[in-house]
């Protein structure tokens, strides 16, 4: 009897694995397995290793064609693959031996690049710059202008620091800053400028050319565009001195090259601005609201209409007549010292004595930034109050200075810090004062059910909900008739609120795309809002036990980053109907989406500062519009595109484009037909929907006197709907429901 066969050995698994074989070729001669097992573990901390983001190339593919190794592959859930260049692996090797794989590794590392970044060093693909300033003397009267430029430098001493720490050892290292490789060509440029503009003869008017030179300045760019964007800059000045009435003349509206000087009223007044900038909390909405209550001619601009209704209310409380201007109502008051609006709604022809605009940081924002945009550029104030987070600054004091002004800087602290808790909290240990934050109507009402179930009173705060409704939710927490809050991150925008810990119950949230983590500033606004000064001695964030494993881990990882502006950031702009009316004239177009579609594909905007904002929805509209509704005007049909309509609703649009068919076809809008087809009594997301209806109806109502009416009528649904919503969000009874979503 023949003996089995003994099974083949198996091979030895290689002393290296990698997801690449063939990169084992581009491994450093004399590496120690050992040694590269290191480097895998530690590839999530390593400032050596790099992803394809780092490149503008194409990503994976560019880093295969710089000889790198990679170290993992791209993962589901969003981890991009991990590579490191061969010549890197003896300094990631040194850097673990100075600062050995830990939990505490990478926040300190990401310390370290913060400060690299902090001395203006600045790491771009494989490249690390250091930003230098040169001040630069010109001709005229000891004007200066500091100068921004970008020098390459030697990694060698920066892996040094990031090993050690030393910053002393850096400072020596990086030695003085080097100068500008074009420092007499330019101040002759510049001088150029000033003499040319000296000579139009307008002294009073030649101080704000400086603010302008200064901005570009600012900019890191190469030597010929830097002197192709002085030279604009310069033709600004000039056509602000010589075209006041002429502002609207094609090509200055179409390149926005002359944005900031077409508000004129703005321009002429001599604007005073100062920044209040601070963390959530820190009182600076207070400070602005007690200069408010005392003059006699003010404006309060609100990123949302509750804040705008809270504005007034405080005001009116102070004996401080205030009107009210949102998108739907107009509510005057006898004798009236401000006006407390959105910031949409903000004017820009009557100048006032004081105006403030708030939560400026939302200027980052893809959707609504246009509106601070026109807000910090044209709002006619003698006193102009900006309250923002101070990361928002320099973008916002570039946008001034394109204006010709220099702005003031007021900050402020927060009385008491926020403190991260040591670990999750369950849902079982909920305590009066808690605020657990979510990211979705779904998410909300869920949350409010589950801990309902455990005897708690909870209130809700979420964007489908009304303003009236948002508010009365947020006075139940306030004075105690609820103990637990369940809220999206809408109380992270300037509510006041009695929270003592601010619980994540997910740090993750979808934006329209997908899903995505929260950015610092997200997790900074939200987690401000604990601990408010005067109702509790401190604040503190964490996340509930229930959340997604990694919730904590990030937290800790966010919070003690700095939020940051985004990076090459351009003030976003939307049209007006003086850009739509002037492509139609000049190009011949009757369409809006075609007018539209080349105020976005064919613009020739100053890049260095401004761009176009979003404007797919309008289009939408627009292109909707033109089939149904080509009856009415062009301007007509442009107010429309621009009315509160979520085309993402089908319902919601199917009205929208029946009144507006009718409009066109009769002059009318015809009755309000979901006045009948829902009460207080209904389910809850139905009244959502018909609130919706209604917003929109006295939106449309404002802007179209005399064709949509009914104003009592709808008025009256929107109350007894806000009544029936309130009293189904206060009950016990289960809110969340499949069909309801």
């Amino acid at each position: 009897m023949k003996s089995a066969t003994p099974p083949a050995p198996k091979p030895p698994a290689p002393p290296f694995p990698l997801p690449q074989p063939r990169h084992a070729a581009r491994l450093p001669a004399g590496l120690k397995p050992e040694d590269w097992q290191r480097i895998r573990q530690a590839a999530h901390a390593l400032p050596q290793v790099l992803a394809p983001a780092d490149l503008d190339e194409d990503g994976d593919e560019a880093l295969e064609r710089l000889g790198a190794i990679q170290i993992g592959k791209a993962a589901a859930g969003g981890r991009p693959s991990r590579w490191i260049l061969p010549q890197h692996i003896a300094v990631a090797l040194a850097q673990l031996d100075a600062t050995p794989l830990s939990n505490t590794l990478r926040p300190q590392l990401q310390q370290r690049m913060q400060q690299l970044e902090s001395l203006g060093l600045q790491r771009e693909g494989l490249l690390f710059t250091r930003l230098c300033m040169q001040p630069l003397e010109l001709a005229h009267e000891g004007w200066r202008i500091e100068l921004a430029h970008r020098v390459p430098v030697d990694e060698a001493p920066l892996w040094a620091f990031v090993r050690d720490g030393d910053l002393a050892a850096l400072r020596r290292a990086l030695g003085p800053m080097p100068p500008y490789s074009h420092p007499a060509e330019l101040t002759l440029h510049l001088n150029h400028l000033v003499a040319r503009s000296e000579a139009m003869g307008h002294p009073s008017l030649l101080p704000s050319l400086l603010p302008r030179l200064q901005a570009e300045c600012s900019v890191p760019m190469p030597f010929t565009e830097l002197k192709a964007a002085l030279t604009r800059a310069q033709d600004r000045w000039e056509n602000a001195v010589n075209e006041q009435d002429r502002l609207a003349s094609l090509g200055r509206e179409l390149a926005f090259r002359g944005y900031p000087d077409s508000f004129d009223v703005a321009r002429q007044l001599g604007r005073r601005v100062t920044l209040f900038l601070g963390p959530p909390n820190s009182g600076k909405t207070h400070a602005a609201f007690e200069k408010l209550a005392q003059v006699q001619n003010g404006a309060y601009l609100a990123p949302l209409r509750l804040l705008a209704l809270e504005g007034r209310d405080r005001l009116a409380g102070r004996g401080v007549p205030c009107s009210l201007l949102t998108g739907e109502e107009r509510v005057p008051a006898e004798n009236a010292r401000v006006v407390s609006s959105t910031i949409e709604m903000a004017n820009t022809r009557e100048p006032v004595d004081v105006a403030v605009i708030d939560e400026a940081q939302m200027l980052f924002d893809d959707s609504r930034g246009w509106a601070w945009t026109q807000a910090i550029c044209g709002v006619p104030a003698r006193e102009l109050i900006i309250i923002a987070s101070a990361y928002a600054a320099p973008a916002i004091e570039r946008l001034l200075a394109l204006c010709g002004e220099r702005a003031e800087r007021r900050l402020f602290e927060r009385k008491q810090q926020v403190q991260l808790m040591p670990a999750p909290v369950p849902m079982t240990h909920l305590q009066p004062g808690d605020a657990v934050v979510a990211f979705s109507r779904r998410d909300v009402l869920m949350l409010r059910d589950q801990i309902a179930q455990d005897g708690h009173r909870v209130s809700v705060i979420y964007g489908a909900l009304p303003p009236e409704v948002r508010r009365r939710e947020a006075e139940r927490f306030a004075v105690g008739a609820s103990d637990v809050l369940v809220a999206t991150d809408a109380i992270g925008m300037g509510l006041n609120l009695p929270i003592r810990r601010v619980l994540f119950s997910t740090l993750e949230k979808f934006d329209g795309v997908g899903d995505r983590k929260l950015s610092v500033s997200e997790v900074h606004q939200i987690a401000g809002r604990a601990g408010r000064y005067g109702l509790h001695d401190e604040g503190f964030v964490s996340v509930l036990k229930e959340s997604e494993a990694s919730a904590m881990k990030i937290l800790r990882e966010l919070l003690p980053k700095e939020p940051r502006a985004p990076r090459d950031f351009k003030a976003p702009v939307a049209p007006n109907w003086g850009h739509v009316s002037t492509i139609a004239e000049r190009m011949g177009v009757k369409k809006l989406y075609a007018v539209l579609s080349i105020f976005m594909q064919q613009l020739r905007l100053d890049d260095a500062h401004f761009a176009v904002a979003e404007l797919e929805q309008m289009l939408e509209l627009a292109e909707m519009l033109d089939r149904h509704a080509a009856g009415l005007s062009l301007q007509e049909r442009f107010r429309y595109a621009q009315a509160p309509v979520d085309s993402r609703l089908p319902q919601l649009l199917e009205q929208f484009q029946g009144w507006a068919e009718r409009h066109a076809r009769t002059g009318q809008a015809g009755a309000p037909e979901f006045v009948d087809d829902v009460d207080q009594h209904a389910r809850l997301d139905r009244m959502e929907q018909a609130l919706r209806m209604c917003t929109l109806w006295l939106w449309l109502d404002l802007r179209f006197p005399g064709v949509y009416g009914h104003v009592d009528e709808v008025l009256d649904l929107r109350g007894r709907l806000n009544d029936g919503i309130e009293r189904q969000l206060k009950g016990k009874r289960p809110l969340w429901q499949r069909r309801g979503r």
